[in-house]
This record gives structure tokens, sequence and C-alpha cells, in this order.
């Protein structure tokens, strides 16, 4: 039986011209974080993919079985079938989304990436103790919602209010997995991260800027916004950048 989705969390895909644009949500989220940036930049005509990744988009019972590599192999296949039709596609990943982002330019071919906060290193302080938390808890709970500045940008996100601890794991195998791969990263690369990020660390994203080996790198560091960065208070700033980015690369001779 099709579980039934949470308003606001489909899946989208849009077929447009030879450049794609594969958008990857974060955890615990849904391609509802993405859909403003993608209709900023339909203008374009690009072709879209905004898959809802496994667990995502119903309850957050339906998380915690789940493994980081069933969510890489979902947006591997998006990025297949993609490739069918686009010359040219470039990723664009949210949080632990550009993380899978940044994986999958590790391991196949992608003409750019864009990595907005992305999910290397955690702030939360008490993951060492998360192994004997899990045994007795199933759930974190987001008393605040998502990490998202502008408060009218917050109560409309569309979101889990909880974090199954049990796939927390998934999310640190995953973070440990891409350290490696960094150096296997030569495709062009913008990342964008904010200072008052409240759930990923700011060095995480400086350490990844470091170890690619993308000659082609560029990192903004915002300072008015939290971790959701497509939805939060400099979003113009971002959906800017990112259109520039993509209008480069599109523009680029193979």
């Amino acid at each position: 039986m099709t579980k039934k989705l949470i308003p606001g969390s489909e899946p989208v895909y849009f077929e447009g011209n030879s450049t794609g644009i594969l958008f990857i949500h974060g955890f615990t989220s849904s391609p509802f974080e993405m859909k403003p940036l993608s209709k900023y930049l339909m203008k374009h005509k690009y072709t879209f993919s905004i898959p809802l990744l496994k667990g995502h988009g119903t309850s957050p019972g339906d998380l915690i079985d789940c493994r980081w590599y069933e969510w890489f192999e979902e947006v591997k296949e998006a990025l297949f079938e993609m490739r069918k039709r686009c010359k040219k596609i470039i990723v664009i990943g949210q949080s632990t989304g550009a993380s899978l982002a940044l994986h999958l330019a590790a391991h196949y071919q992608v003409e750019g990436v864009a990595a907005l906060a992305p999910a290397l290193i955690l702030k939360e302080k008490k993951l060492k103790l998360l192994p004997v938390a899990a045994m007795f808890r199933r759930y974190q709970n987001k008393p605040n919602g998502p990490d998202i500045s502008d408060e009218e940008a917050r109560k409309k996100a569309v979101t889990y209010d909880k974090t199954p601890l049990k796939t927390v794991r998934e999310l640190l195998d995953l973070y440990k997995h891409l350290k490696v791969d960094l150096p296997d990263i030569y495709t062009p690369v913008l990342l964008i991260h904010s200072e008052q990020d409240h759930v990923v660390d700011i060095k995480g994203a400086e350490y990844i800027y470091e170890k690619i080996s993308s000659e082609d790198k560029q990192f903004l560091k915002l300072k008015n916004s939290f971790h959701v960065l497509t939805l939060d208070k400099e979003k113009e700033i971002v959906y800017r950048e990112i259109d520039n980015f993509v209008k480069r690369i599109a523009k680029q001779k193979p």
C-alpha cells in the first residue's frame, strides 16, 4: 500500500532542455525545501528532478530502518535517468543532501555541485552517547521546528518534528565515508554555509573546501541565516549565486 505523503513533500520532475539539475533534500526534510529554488531557476527551462528520499515525507517511523546507501542508490538512479537526456548535470544538495551530492560527484560524472550547509560535522555534543541513547529512546523531538531564522518560513516548512536516533548513526557513517572521498572530487563546486548554523558545523564545509581536488571551487559564508538556506532570510542571495553558478557551467563547452 502506498503511504500517504505529507502535502508539499511530493517529488518533482520537469523535462526541459539539455541542462539538468538534480536536487537532493536534507535528512528528516522533503522536496519542499528545494521547490522555491527550482521555481527561481525555472526561467532557464532546465530539466529538474527533486526525488523524495526513502523514509521521508510520510512519518518519522518510516526513517528508522533506512540506510544511507539506500538514499545514495536513489539519487544515483535519478542521475542516471537524467543523463539519458541531459548533456550537463548540476547536483544541488541541502545538508545531508549536500553530502550525498558530493559523494555522487566522487564516484560518477556530474558537471557541478552546489553544496548548501554540507553535513560533515554535526554540532550535537552528545553524539558519543548516541549508541546508548538509541537503546532507550527512539526519537529526539524538535520542539522549535527546523533550524530556520525566518519565523514564517519555519512554520511553513514540510519536515518531521522529531528525529529517529537510530538513523543518526547512518548519517555519521555517510559523513565518515564522504571524508575519504573528498580528494576524488574534481568537478566545479559551490559551497554555501551560514556562520549561525545550529545543526551542522561550518568547520565541516571548510574542511571540504580544503580537501576536494576541484580547481574551480567557491565558498560563500552567510551571516543572517541558520541551517536551511533555501528557505531562510538570505535565500535570495543563495538563489542568485546558484543561478550564476549553473549558468556558467551550462555555457561551458564540453
